[in-house]
């Protein structure tokens, strides 16, 4: 049932070939709102991946999205870029201990199919598997920050401006990026490196993110500044 529910939201509004004009649309489009001007620094930054799984990216899983195809070329450059650079890269992997353990009635309610902890659904993809010495957060809900340790672990790298990149923009993207902004972070947020079931949560997403909470740009600009 859940499964048929998505299908009716799905959009694959995303390929490797129309990715780059997309994004200048949407830029354009979000132009009036994202005014705000803040640099960059690689070197007080991390990137923080969300939900790049399995579960998410993989066909045949309930919520696996074509989209997630389109963008993973260029989270895995921006993933690249941090660890040439010697910056920390940490993996935030949606996953529960149990149906009833560590999921509320809401979350059921909202999303009643779950990957468990432990199962394969659960792993990062292969194109971005964690290296040994990464972080990989398992969250319990949308934001990365809620009820685990990542404010810890960026607070001990010295880290003070996060990099959100993954799926969904509309979802776990835009509440991981809220709450880093919440704990007093400067966000960046590449459009081209996340995406949604569709267009519209993916352009509302970016609209909300650049007037109230991030920077949004591209993954080339953010390599390049």
């Amino acid at each position: 049932m859940f499964s048929a529910y998505t299908k009716k939201v799905q959009e694959a509004y995303l390929t490797p070939a129309n990715l780059e004009a997309r994004t200048q649309k949407w830029l354009d489009d979000i132009e009036p709102y994202n005014r705000r001007e803040v640099q960059f620094d690689l070197q007080r930054a991390a990137l923080v991946i969300v939900d790049m799984q399995r579960f998410f990216c993989e066909p045949g899983q309930p919520l696996y999205t074509k989209n997630s195809a389109a963008v993973l070329p260029k989270i895995r450059l921006l993933t690249e870029h941090f660890r040439e650079r010697g910056r920390p890269v940490i993996f935030a992997a949606q996953q529960n201990k149990g149906e009833l353990i560590d999921r509320g009635e809401s979350l059921r309610k909202w999303w009643p199919t779950v990957p468990l902890e432990g199962t394969r659904e659960v792993e990062v993809v292969e194109a971005l598997a964690p290296l040994p010495s990464e972080k990989v957060i398992a969250k319990r809900r949308y934001s990365a920050f809620f009820a685990t340790d990542l404010e810890l672990t960026l607070r001990s790298m010295g880290v003070s401006q996060v990099v959100t990149a993954g799926l969904f923009t509309n979802v776990c993207v835009e509440a991981t990026a809220r709450d880093a902004f919440m704990h007093d972070f400067l966000v960046f947020l590449p459009a081209d490196a996340c995406a949604a079931m569709n267009e519209q949560m993916h352009l509302a997403a970016l609209r909300t993110l650049a007037y109230w909470y991030a920077k949004v740009l591209t993954v080339s600009a953010l390599i390049q500044e």
